[in-house]
């Protein structure tokens, strides 16, 4: 009796320590609260929404990743045997994270009173065009930062005002933070609201406007 009961312990022991370490192991791809809303060529996106007091389960990001922050929010991050970190962001915010060259075990949760919402937008390529772009040079675009495989840009965008991007080499990912934006490329026409994106091939022309008579602010990624 002795002997069936420790059996049934050491498989209780087990399957815990199996079900502990598959969760160690997940891809942020498959974490719940990251929902991949594209994937091509250039880029993986996950669209990220925490509710308030919620906590990821602890995920593996590998990839080189911008992040592009929708929501004003308080954050807490804790990356597997360190010290957790808690920070507010800000909607427009971006930051990058070279997870391709030291990737990281981490779970996230939401110290907030509102829902948390940021898009972890993966670079997928290996390396850059060998033709890569030049900077955008256009009144009111405003260079952020940039990496191997991507520029960042801030558009905030005055009511009757159109800004251009004229066609290049290098694609291109428009992402609304605030207000109804406007777009027209090769001929079609969309409009986006807070939170949503629009993905443009190489070797197209965007015009890219508010779309009422309020202000609307974006983030455009230059992808080489």
């Amino acid at each position: 009796m002795k002997n069936k009961k420790l059996v049934c312990f050491y498989l209780l022991i087990n399957t815990f320590l199996f079900f502990n370490n598959s969760i160690a192991q997940l891809p942020v791809r498959n974490e719940p609260h990251h929902k991949i809303v594209l994937e091509n060529d250039y880029v993986r996106i996950l669209d990220v929404h925490i509710n308030e007091h919620d906590t990821t389960l602890t995920h593996i990001h590998a990839a080189a990743s911008v992040m592009v922050f929708l929501s004003n929010s308080t954050i807490g991050t804790q990356i597997i045997a360190e010290k957790p970190v808690i920070n507010d962001v800000k909607a427009g915010a971006t930051s990058y994270a070279a997870y391709d060259e030291k990737p990281i075990k981490h779970r996230v949760w939401n110290q907030g009173k509102s829902p948390f919402h940021v898009m972890d937008i993966e670079l997928v390529k290996q390396k850059p065009a060998n033709d890569s772009c030049a900077l955008i040079n256009e009144d009111g675009i405003k260079f952020q930062w940039s990496k191997k495989l991507v520029c960042v840009y801030n558009i905030d965008i005055s009511s009757g005002k159109q800004y251009n991007v004229l066609k290049s080499n290098c694609a291109h990912l428009l992402i609304d933070v605030s207000g109804m934006i406007a777009t027209a490329s090769s001929g079609s026409v969309h409009t986006i609201k807070a939170g949503n994106f629009l993905f443009f091939p190489p070797q197209n022309d965007i015009q890219i406007a508010s779309n009422t008579k309020e202000n609307a602010n974006c983030v455009l990624l230059e992808l080489k």
